[in-house]
């Protein structure tokens, strides 16, 4: 990058700062302290991006950026301001600024903000997908989803909220037998209690022999549970049925009804309890769009309490305020760059240890494994997944985590 930069500041300190910022991504700062001054320095040469302050001493950069847009090829903006208002920050997108910055600045932020206007991520080809899941409960449930597919029988769908169960019911009706027939949708808490056998009647007529979705099954009343066994018994009912559950399906459900609904079982686990998933499950609803590693790391430490629904929200999200190809962790909604109360990553390694750590001490004492033997493996672990981060490097990998290079290439021998 050798490019010239202006920043319009009139903050001396930030303005420095900025500079700094600037000419650590090789290219060239130029500051002007006002708006006016700004205007001038926009005539004597071309910039490669603009930096501008909305709070001007002589007016607003609002009026610079406007400025700006009238030159034959106006560069990209990125405004900043100490105070953020709906109608400075409908302005500023109006007048077309590529991004928008709050004080007090993050110069890391901003540093791959710049980075990212002159050395735009390339955008892989990415092949389309249903659901992603490389864990070993994913893949379980991959293998009942292909089962599924192949047959007729019911289907119990299971898992927490927005994990994607309604998905997988599409998904198994897209490859079975019956996909060019209807799915129907029923959800009793969309109506009234005395309201809801009639409905469930409708449902059942519209579905005809295709499939009826009867939505949040376990939170059935006990009366309309009871009807619609008495509507399979009678043989009433044409449609493949596929159910969802968010709570436990067997303990909410009349006996002869779980078993009539769950000849087939599949079980979504949470977001949480499959971290690995979040990169590529981003990535597909992104686009074209891509994960900065930082932005990335945000999502992994982040619980997921709505589950797959929350991440798509997010990065739906995430798409609407980023005006370059690559998400950057400001561009994350504010309910993910909150901090959590507890470190949920944290916890689930602690879990994980102790989960492994029963299975290993599990025994006489004399048939315990030496100490020195259970922390091996768990280095070896930790020093395959930090070696990945560096492209194989060990000398990167020690540079950069402060290690020493002689040790660090004796425990890889060793592995």
């Amino acid at each position: 990058m050798t490019s010239a930069i202006l920043i319009i500041e009139d903050e001396y300190a930030l303005a420095a700062a900025l500079s700094t910022v600037v000419r650590r991504l090789d290219a060239t700062p130029v500051v002007a302290a006002s708006g006016q001054g700004g205007i001038e320095k926009l005539t004597a040469q071309t910039y490669a991006l603009i930096i501008l302050d909305v709070g001007l001493p002589d007016m607003s950069g609002l009026k610079v950026l406007e400025k700006i847009q009238t030159l034959p090829e106006p560069p990209p903006v990125m405004i900043i301001t100490a105070h953020g208002t709906l109608d400075t920050a409908l302005e500023a997108r109006r007048l077309g600024a590529r991004e928008y910055f709050l004080k007090p600045l993050n110069l890391a932020d901003m540093q791959r903000a710049i980075r990212e206007v002159f050395a735009p991520v390339k955008i892989e080809q990415r092949v389309e997908t249903t659901m992603i899941g490389n864990s070993e409960q994913m893949q379980r449930a991959f293998a009942v989803i292909a089962q599924a597919s192949g047959n007729d029988a019911p289907v119990l769908l299971q898992g927490p909220p927005g994990s994607g169960k309604s998905l997988a019911a599409q998904v198994i009706h897209r490859h079975s037998v019956r996909a060019d027939k209807p799915q129907i949708v029923f959800r009793a808490d969309e109506w009234l209690e005395d309201r809801a056998e009639a409905a469930l009647d409708e449902a059942i007529a519209k579905a005809g022999h295709g499939v009826l979705f009867l939505d949040e099954i376990s939170a059935w009343s006990k009366p309309l549970q009871a009807a619609l066994m008495h509507r399979l018994s009678a043989g009433l009912v044409k449609a493949r049925l596929f159910s969802a559950a968010s709570q436990e399906a067997a303990s909410h459900l009349r006996e002869d009804l779980f078993y009539a609904l769950a000849v087939l079982q599949v079980t979504l686990p949470p977001l949480s309890e499959r971290t690995a998933d979040i990169p590529p499950m981003a990535a597909s609803f992104l686009g074209e769009r891509v994960l900065s590693a930082e932005a990335l790391a945000v999502l992994k430490a982040h619980p997921w309490s709505g589950n797959v629904r929350e991440l798509k929200t997010a990065m739906a999200h995430a798409a609407a305020v980023c005006s370059g190809s690559t998400i950057l962790p400001h561009h994350l909604p504010a309910s993910i760059m909150q901090p959590h109360e507890a470190s949920h990553l944290e916890e689930t390694m602690k879990r994980s240890i102790a989960a492994w750590l029963d299975l290993q001490t599990t025994g006489a004492d004399e048939t315990m494994p030496a100490y020195d033997n259970l922390l091996e493996t768990v280095e070896a672990a930790m020093l395959e997944s930090l070696l990945k981060r560096f492209d194989g490097k060990p000398t990167r990998l020690a540079t950069a985590m402060k290690m020493n290079r002689a040790t660090l290439r004796r425990k890889l021998r060793e592995e």
